[in-house]
C-alpha cells in the first residue's frame, strides 16, 4: 500500500472519532437528566415518565447575618443550595465554604440561584457572628444567605426537612455533627440533589445541574 494512503487512512481513523465528539456536542439533544427525591406522582409521556408532583422541602423562618427576619418564601421560584454549618468548624466547614465561594462565582450574575448556609451552632453563632464569616467569605449580599435561629428548629429542619445530620454532641463540648452534604433544590422546592461539598468533582456536578434545571421546565424531567 502506498505511504500516501496509508497516511490518508490514518488520518481518517483519528480525525472521525473528533467529528463525532464535536458534532453530537454542538448539535446532539441534551439528555441530561437530575434526580427527583421521593417522586409521589407521575404521567406517561414519548419519552417515559414526567414526574408531576414529588416531595417538596417546607417552608421554614430563621433570621439573617443582617439580623432581619428571613421567611423562606423569598426563595419561591429560585434555584437554592442549601448546606449546614457552623463558623468555630475548622476543616469540614472551611472545605464546603470555600467550595461554595466557587459556586457563587458561577452563578453572581443569576438572580434565580441563591445560597443558603445554617449554622448547627446557634448560641454562637449569631447573626453578627455570621455576618463576619460572610464578609471572610466573599459572601455576595442577598446572594449567599447565612442563617441562625433557635437550635431545635434548626436541626428538626435539617432533620426532617433536608434529610441531612444536623444535632449536637451532648458529651463532647463544642462538637456538632452535620452533613458535608450541598442539598439542591428546584424552582418547585422540589430536591434535585444531593452533593459532598468538600468534594471538587462533587461541587462541578453541582454546578453542571444547576446550569441543566433552567432547561427542566421545557424539555421534562
Amino acid at each position: 500500500m502506498k505511504l500516501s494512503i496509508r497516511i490518508g487512512l490514518l488520518f481518517v481513523i483519528i480525525l472521525l472519532p473528533i467529528l463525532f465528539i464535536l458534532f453530537f456536542n454542538l448539535f446532539g439533544e441534551n439528555h441530561h437528566r437530575l434526580f427527583i427525591f421521593q417522586p409521589i406522582d407521575s404521567v406517561a409521556t414519548e419519552q417515559g415518565y414526567k414526574v408531576t408532583k414529588a416531595y417538596t422541602v417546607p417552608s421554614f423562618q430563621l433570621t439573617s447575618e443582617e439580623g432581619k427576619p428571613f421567611s423562606s418564601e423569598s426563595l419561591k421560584g429560585k434555584i437554592f443550595i442549601v448546606n449546614f454549618i457552623f463558623t468555630r468548624c475548622e476543616a469540614q466547614c472551611k472545605d464546603m465554604s470555600n467550595q461554595l465561594i466557587r459556586v457563587q462565582e458561577a452563578f453572581k450574575d443569576r438572580k434565580d440561584v441563591s445560597i443558603v448556609s445554617i449554622t448547627v451552632d446557634p448560641e454562637y453563632d449569631t447573626a453578627s457572628v455570621l455576618k463576619e464569616y460572610a464578609q471572610a467569605h466573599q459572601a455576595i449580599p442577598g446572594k449567599w444567605l447565612f442563617l441562625t435561629g433557635e437550635k431545635e428548629y434548626i436541626y428538626n429542619l435539617g432533620q426532617t426537612g433536608f434529610f441531612v445530620s444536623t444535632m449536637e454532641e451532648k458529651d463532647q463540648p463544642l462538637s456538632f455533627l452535620h452533613s458535608e452534604k450541598f442539598i439542591l433544590v428546584d424552582q418547585k422546592g422540589w430536591i434535585r440533589g444531593f452533593y459532598d461539598g468538600t468534594d471538587q468533582k462533587e461541587v462541578d456536578r453541582l454546578i453542571t445541574e444547576i446550569k441543566v434545571l433552567e432547561d427542566i421546565d421545557k424539555n421534562g424531567n
